[in-house]
């Protein structure tokens, strides 16, 4: 085995046992970074998702109630606008949603999967955090990260919908009946507003740039090592070929055969000096019996 391959084998060697202890490292430190963000895009939302409830009940339901005595209007209840927006969200990016579900809704279409409302329960609970995070799957059994505030009656504007039939807008009973949605009481916490972001798209993500980086650091290694391979062909090998050449030379009595000229400052200068001499010794020696 020549000492270029050693060197070269050791080289790659110790690469390879550095992206084995690299791209763990890489793994969970990029995997950590992905579910951060996915906890800030989905804090991000949640707040949007209030922002629009909050807005749809102040501005958007007064002026629809007062403008209609036909039909009941969806666009006036903030379930409406928050699970529309979840729609509109759905459609530009998979996985990602947001929902407002209550345990006993107005519409049907807002009750709970069973997540949820196992969601709601633990936020029902009096020592229930104002925020929840879960780890789940969607129905592709991709991660899902879930993040779930509680729904509260804060307000009467609630009750004039949900406590009683009796007083609730008799468009509203014509729409979706007087079975569902009713007995809401003050402070009490009806539903959850539910935020989905695709973790495994993050994931993945973090995966390819995993890929990239080890690329990257390939090319990198590649280079250098074919850089190394320059040098110790210029600076060592080369000129040690040289001097086997001329020693078996002179070995079998060729003193024809030109001296050793390193001119570089290295560790093979000595080497070549001392031949120099040992050659110019033996001249000598040999002029001197022929004497």
């Amino acid at each position: 085995m020549t000492l270029r391959l050693k060197l070269n084998l050791t080289l790659v060697t110790g690469f390879l046992i550095t992206l084995a202890v690299l791209v763990p490292l890489l793994r969970s430190t990029l995997s950590q970074t992905a579910y951060d963000a996915a906890i800030s895009q989905a804090q991000l939302l949640n707040q949007v998702s209030q922002i629009t409830e909050q807005y749809n009940e102040k501005e958007i339901t007064p002026q629809l109630l007062q403008s209609t005595s036909i039909d009941f209007p969806p666009q006036s209840v903030p379930f409406y606008a928050v699970s529309h927006l979840g729609a509109l969200l759905r459609q530009d990016h998979v996985g990602l949603n947001i929902r407002a579900t209550a345990l006993n809704p107005t519409n049907p279409a807002d009750a709970p999967t069973p997540v949820e409302r196992n969601l709601i329960e633990r936020l029902r609970s009096p020592s229930a955090p104002a925020m929840l995070l879960s780890n789940s799957t969607d129905s592709t059994g991709k991660p899902t990260l879930l993040l779930a505030t509680p729904i509260r009656v804060t307000n009467s504007g609630c009750l004039t919908c949900h406590s009683d039939p009796a007083v609730a807008p008799g468009t509203m009973i014509d729409t979706y009946g007087s079975q569902n949605g009713f007995g809401w009481k003050p402070g009490e916490t009806v539903g959850a507003s539910i935020i989905s972001i695709p973790v495994g798209a993050l994931q993945a993500e973090a995966t390819g740039k995993i890929w990239k980086i080890i690329l990257c650091l390939s090319a990198l290694f590649l280079i250098i090592l074919a850089v190394i391979n320059i040098i110790i062909e210029i600076a060592f090998l080369r000129p040690l070929h040289e001097m086997s050449a001329i020693t078996g030379r002179v070995s079998r009595g060729d003193m024809t055969a030109p001296e050793l000229a390193i001119n570089d400052h290295n560790e093979l200068a000595p080497l070549a000096s001392a031949f120099t001499r040992l050659r110019r010794s033996l001249e000598s020696a040999f002029s001197m019996l022929d004497e």
